[in-house]
């Protein structure tokens, strides 16, 4: 049983890693739809099977005796909080059957989250050592980011552009496998972290070099795909990399090398565009960083700069490694800050602030004020953000009037945690919080969970859960559960080793001081 609890969360890490991702259905009408009912239907068959392989061990260690009760961790009891504040929600919501299968096309409610946290618990409990579908994982995303820079060179390999044509909206938001710009950077937010991770740790050359190609090509792509979130979830996981390389110098060379990387391919992918024209010049959203300031000269120097630094930061004594490496953290964190600082005020004042996010957010926090105790307690009911905010203020406020989203109808904040307020109340948003500060205590020594942590949270001050992004969230700190309870087993055993080598030693001793004292009296006898 234990074998096919194994093998089975090995095949469901490929199919959230590298199936889901690559699914489509051959269009992108309704594609989130798409890639929903799939999850949900091998999540269910999945967890299902799991859990009853574990009632049945479950009930075969209690009819053999066994009662010591399951060691939970942090993240563990964070979990189960988060798990009881959505069920509490869910029951107390007068939303009908929205707080448990979530609102139409969206389906964020009760049964997801508890998905969420049954494949948290799954992989940490059942997985095992072989890297096999991760690396299976990682060629998926290097597909999906192969099929995304083509998109944003004019190219179509998967067909599913054939409905529209390049004057259309989706043609320069719609991109890859994923779907939506916003989608694609909250998929990337958390799957960048493998290949990160596995350049910042690995060994080999051709892993690392694998490792680097596919980082490199995601980071690019959340400069160019057109959503502003891109270009900070990018900072956020070369600032996460150079973090871990303050006390390993070898780290914080990889970061630099990540950084140039990304600078360099993002200035030579700006010229071929500008070269190639037409289509592939329509094919970049003209919202999002632009294509002169991704053209401009200045990053082939910076590109060149990282590259001369982490050369030379090898050749650096750990001490004027660290120094050096504070100072680089420090101009190029108040670098990004701002430039932050810039693209806010540049932003329309009021509610037109981040294409529209700032009214949104006014709505979503004058509903939870205006909300009773109970409201404001234990929310709406999960993803009943739009039941609830509709029917508490006027829906004209509410419901763009002009543009691509004209009479739009906000499913979320575009805010996970004034969303999570709303939906949820203070209960579910301190124990969100709570889970994220219970990850951060636990896995801050691995780089796959603290990057997908990181990237996750910047991602969820402006954008949602959803299929691509959430579920993936919760497979991470999964993996890393897995691998801390590893580390704790493997602790507890070494302690036990040592325990007993010290209880043989003194026996021995015992043993020889006897041996000594009778040979003595033997002696004095004779």
């Amino acid at each position: 049983m234990k074998d096919f609890e194994s093998m089975l969360c090995k095949l469901y890490i490929v199919f959230l890693m590298g199936v889901l991702p690559l699914y489509t259905g051959g269009t992108y009408w309704k594609l989130g739809d798409t890639k929903y009912m799939l999850f949900r239907n091998v999540t269910m068959i999945c967890l299902g099977a799991w859990l009853a392989v574990s009632l049945i061990r479950g009930a075969i260690a209690l009819i053999g005796g066994a009662r010591r009760l399951p060691r939970l961790s942090v993240t563990d009891l964070c979990m189960l909080a988060y798990g009881g504040t959505v069920l509490v929600s869910a029951l107390c919501s007068p939303f009908g059957r929205v707080p448990w299968m979530g609102y139409p096309e969206w389906y964020m409610g009760a049964v997801s989250q508890g998905m969420f946290i049954g494949i948290y618990f799954f992989l940490s409990r059942s997985c095992d050592r072989s890297r096999i579908p991760v690396y299976a994982g990682e060629a998926a995303l290097a597909l999906v980011f192969l099929i995304g820079f083509a998109n944003r060179i004019g190219l179509d390999p998967a067909k599913l552009m054939q409905p529209f044509t390049s004057r259309s909206w989706e043609y320069s938001h719609m991109i890859s496998t994923i779907g939506n710009i916003n989608w694609f950077c909250g998929f990337c937010s958390v799957m960048l972290g493998f290949p990160v991770a596995g350049y910042l740790k690995g060994r080999g050359k051709a892993e690392l070099l694998l490792h680097y190609i596919v980082s490199v090509m995601g980071l690019v792509l959340l400069c160019i795909q057109g959503s502003d979130a891109g270009p900070l979830i990018a900072a956020v996981c070369i600032g996460v990399s150079l973090l871990y390389g303050l006390k390993d110098k070898k780290i914080f060379q990889r970061g630099l090398a990540l950084a140039s990387g990304m600078c360099l391919v993002m200035a030579a992918y700006a010229k071929i565009v500008t070269m190639m024209g037409g289509e592939a010049m329509a094919a970049v959203p003209a919202d999002g960083i632009g294509l002169d300031r991704m053209a401009w000269n200045g990053w082939w120097l910076i590109g060149a700069a990282l590259l001369v630094l982490a050369a030379v930061f090898g050749r650096l004594s750990r001490r004027a490694a660290g120094k050096t490496g504070i100072a680089l953290m420090l101009s190029g964190g108040l670098a990004v800050a701002a430039l932050a600082a810039v693209y806010a005020l540049r932003m329309p004042e009021g509610d037109g602030w981040g294409s529209g996010r700032g009214g949104l957010w006014r709505f979503a926090w004058q509903g939870f004020v205006q909300g009773g105790f109970r409201q404001k307690l234990v929310g709406a009911g999960p993803d009943c953000f739009a039941n609830y905010i509709y029917s508490t203020l006027p829906a004209t406020q509410l419901t763009p009037t002009e543009g691509f989203w004209t009479g739009t109808i906000y499913a979320n904040a575009h805010n996970e945690w004034l969303n999570t307020l709303v939906t949820l109340g203070i209960l579910g948003t301190a124990a969100l919080a709570g889970l994220y500060i219970g990850s951060v205590r636990r896995y801050r020594k691995l780089p796959l969970g603290m990057l997908a942590v990181a990237m996750y949270g910047i991602n969820s001050l402006i954008s949602f859960q959803q299929v691509l992004s959430t579920p993936l969230l919760f497979m991470v700190l999964g993996l890393c559960e897995y691998h801390m309870r590893n580390l704790d087993q493997d602790s507890a055993v070494k302690t036990d080793r040592d325990g007993a080598a010290e209880t043989d030693k003194d026996s021995v001793a015992e043993t020889d001081k006897g041996g000594a004292a009778g040979k003595g009296s033997a002696q004095g006898i004779s």
